[in-house]
């Protein structure tokens, strides 16, 4: 009987010594000691895979960043990821050129500029012997200056080589180019009326208003560290003082989530060193001095903002200590890249957990700016998961409708920012899963339209009267030289048109109250009123009537270029007041 009793209380201790092992949580893995913040996440992480993550997301900042001065001294390099900046798409055409339509003014792609840029960049880098420059093998022959070649690849892959690469930062070198439907035959923007195409390759007249031109620099707004931001704001100033124009958008300095590595990796920048959509910024680009100015300022400011985060001086022959390096900016980071992590993975309650222990004890510190971003976030994610939760409650109770109510509200709380892009997939899958079924309880065919195809252009027809008339205005011209350019009258028809057209008014109506002697009190009345047009600069869409008199003008800041629909002599050789004898045109 004891010796009954003595196998049973070692089954006993067994099994209860396999229990705990099955449970309990192996120690971390990480290298360095870590900050309590970083401690509690591990410790609530139950899940293998995810406590991994984490580990490999703790070690590799503190390696990259926490570890820099260490690593410096002996003898490694801060590794700079230089990313290609488009390039050439599998059917040889160049990525930011006619592939895009976003050539420069005189013809030339994006890359031409970005590679003369580049290149002097990388020879600035490559003289500081604790700088190490990676990037792809195509493109790092065309830093060289052994090939004028590259292919594109996408940001993701470049995630993926700087991070294989244990990149300290990724930047990228950029001009900027604006919509082709603001510039001058899709190319060239400035001020005018101009004919363009718009996204489907129709012929539209534009009344462009402004020029675009600067400089811009996009910085990674998830970067809690702060050093995409300071870098940005101190090449900003930097730039300025040299005599170059910032953007107009936030003076020059943007922070940004929309590329994956803004996203996907902990610090980046992109540098727009201008537009070459304009005529006067594509002139400076072509002057070795102007690129320069660019590049000088752009590796004077990243070596000045590792001195100011880091505390670290790279500058001259020997690496140096420039005063302590404050933790909290690497225990920021650390925060920043596992919210991250959770929102990729769809888990929202564990990424507000990160995000709320950034904000006990940083939000009101001299590192909260670093953590708004992530704050407005949470707000979104709280919202979001409340409608998640409340349509996975719905679903299972077989009330479809109002499951898809509230997966389309999750839905709309995370608002469109790719940094919730998977979230935003799981829950239009959900919503999908859920759709109303009809009677016969299947889903509704979807009904597939085919697409229109545009009919062929027919001849040039003289336009009866009655047709609308695109009526362009142009800076300091006569309202007789207007009407002359549009539609070519003859001299007594233009004497008409003139008249008419000083005389012209709108007519519109609005609501007035008048006293009402039946019922004793004012009323609200509909009244016709007119207000006479004043063509001041820009396009019009103008009707006449019988007796050349203007029914209406009604401002447009642009319009596509359709004979069937529009008269007009200049862009459309069918004015109905035109001579009979055409001119000869090219």
């Amino acid at each position: 009987m004891a010796s009954f009793f003595r196998i049973i209380s070692c089954v006993t201790i067994l099994i209860i010594t396999g229990a705990s092992a099955s449970y309990s949580a192996p120690d971390n893995q990480f290298k360095n000691p870590q900050p309590q913040s970083i401690e509690r996440i591990f410790n609530y992480e139950k899940n293998m895979a995810s406590r991994e993550k984490i580990t490999d997301i703790v070690n590799r900042i503190d390696q990259t960043y926490g570890n820099l001065l260490e690593n410096l001294q002996k003898g490694n390099r801060l590794v700079i990821f230089f990313d290609p900046a488009h390039g050439k798409l599998p059917d040889g055409r160049w990525q930011g050129g006619d592939a895009t339509r976003r050539s420069s003014c005189t013809g030339l792609p994006e890359e031409y500029y970005s590679i003369l840029i580049s290149r002097k960049m990388y020879k600035l880098l490559n003289k500081n012997k604790f700088i190490e420059v990676r990037s792809t093998d195509d493109y790092m022959a065309v830093l060289r200056g052994m090939s004028d070649s590259y292919r594109d690849i996408p940001f993701s892959t470049t995630v993926e080589l700087a991070d294989k690469a244990g990149a300290f930062l990724i930047i990228s070198e950029h001009l900027n180019n604006i919509s082709v439907l603001y510039k001058a035959d899709g190319r060239v923007n400035l001020p005018g009326i101009h004919v363009t195409r718009n996204g489907k390759g129709r012929k539209v007249l534009q009344f462009i208003r402004d020029t675009y031109d600067g400089f811009l620099t996009l910085y990674n707004k998830v970067d809690a560290s702060g050093f995409s931001r300071s870098y940005a704001l101190r090449l900003n100033k930097m730039l300025v003082a040299k005599g170059l124009k910032p953007n107009s958008w936030q003076f020059g300095a943007v922070g940004d989530t929309r590329f994956s590595y803004f996203i996907d990796f902990p610090m980046s920048v992109i540098y727009e060193s201008g537009f070459i959509s304009n005529p006067e910024e594509e002139k400076n680009l072509k002057d070795p001095e102007y690129i320069n100015k660019i590049v000088e300022s752009q590796y004077t400011a990243l070596i000045e903002t590792v001195k100011e985060v880091f505390a670290i001086d790279i500058s001259g022959m020997y690496v140096q200590k420039a005063g302590a390096p404050s933790p909290d900016r690497i225990e920021l980071l650390k925060l920043a890249r596992l919210a991250i992590y959770y929102i990729q993975a769809v888990d929202s309650n564990k990424a507000v957990r990160v995000i709320r222990e950034m904000e006990r004890k940083y939000s009101g510190s001299r590192f909260g700016e670093y953590t708004y971003f992530f704050s407005k976030m949470k707000k979104n994610l709280v919202n979001s998961s409340r409608h998640f939760n409340l349509a996975a409650k719905y679903k299972r109770q077989k009330k479809n409708r109002l499951a898809r109510k509230h997966y389309s509200l999750a839905r709309k709380y995370l608002l469109r920012a790719p940094i919730f892009a998977k979230m935003h997939e799981r829950y239009r899958n959900e919503l999908n899963m859920t759709a109303v079924e009809n009677k016969a309880g299947k889903s509704k065919p979807m009904k597939i339209k085919p697409a229109k195809t545009a009919a062929a252009a027919g001849v040039v027809k003289r336009a009866p009267l009655s047709r609308s008339i695109i009526f362009p205005v142009e800076q300091n011209q006569s309202l007789e030289k207007a009407i002359e350019t549009a539609l070519a009258p003859d001299a007594e028809t233009l004497k008409k048109l003139v008249r008419s057209f000083k005389n012209a008014k709108n007519t519109y109506w609005k609501k007035t109250r008048v006293y009402s002697k039946k019922k004793k009190r004012k009323v609200v009345r509909w009244k016709q009123k007119s207000r006479k047009v004043r063509f001041v600069p820009g396009i019009y869409i103008v009707k006449l009537g019988k007796n050349l008199n203007v029914i209406s003008a009604r401002y447009k800041n642009s319009v596509t270029l359709n004979p069937n629909r529009y008269q007009n002599q200049q862009y459309l050789k069918n004015s109905c007041f035109a001579h009979d004898k055409k001119e000869r045109t090219l």
